[in-house]
């Protein structure tokens, strides 16, 4: 009999380069077990878009200049095409590097923004419930999905993890961490409720 074991996506393990760039969220007494982000399905859609528009603007000026300038309308076409593939590499790393979701040995962390920063936290032993929610075609193709993250004395009551891949599989890891620290209390698995919902 073969086993076949699931690809698991998210695993409680992070590179010494992500330990060192958030640090600086982290109190002292906790530790970096995830940094993810955006999903890689959401990121490329972001890509594709950024490079239609505004990309179709560089190739409308590329042409414009190769017309102005008597060059062959291909080179300007290419030299267009080119600067719409680095306009949108530019913003989809920023989109990258701009929402990042952290877990930690206390508590889930999402930092929005680079140069301006909005940090948004939620201790384990405060969160109530956790939900998913994801759309057929982000089910399905996209493998993505919002994880909504409910908790108790804070005045939204509740976070969002918006375009999580694989997010049954981040809110797994994210209720093993609930239950390990709060077994680290004396309360041994506090009631986490997780509630999974399609929205179509």
């Amino acid at each position: 009999m073969i086993k076949v074991m699931a690809k698991l996506h998210y695993r409680e393990s992070v590179s010494e380069e992500d330990k060192k760039a958030f640090a600086k969220y982290l109190a002292e007494d906790e530790e970096l077990i995830l940094a993810a982000g955006l999903s890689t399905n959401y990121l490329r859609s972001c890509f594709i878009v950024a490079v239609a528009w505004p990309g179709i603007v560089f190739m409308a000026l590329g042409l414009g200049i190769a017309y102005w300038l008597h060059i062959e309308a291909g080179w300007g076409f290419v030299a267009g095409l080119m600067a719409a593939g680095l306009s949108a590499f530019f913003k989809t790393l920023h989109l990258h590097h701009a929402h990042r979701y952290l877990l930690t040995t206390r508590r889930v962390i999402i930092k929005k923004g680079i140069f301006t920063v909005l940090v948004t936290s939620a201790l384990y032993d405060k969160i109530t419930h956790i939900e998913v929610e994801q759309s057929f075609f982000n089910k399905i193709f996209m493998h993505q999905g919002t994880i909504i993250v409910n908790t108790a004395g804070m005045n939204k009551g509740e976070i969002a993890l918006n375009y999580v891949g694989y997010p049954i599989e981040f809110k797994n890891l994210l209720e093993r961490l609930i239950n390990r620290e709060r077994e680290g209390f004396g309360r041994r698995g506090g009631p986490v409720v997780t509630v999974e919902g399609e929205l179509v």
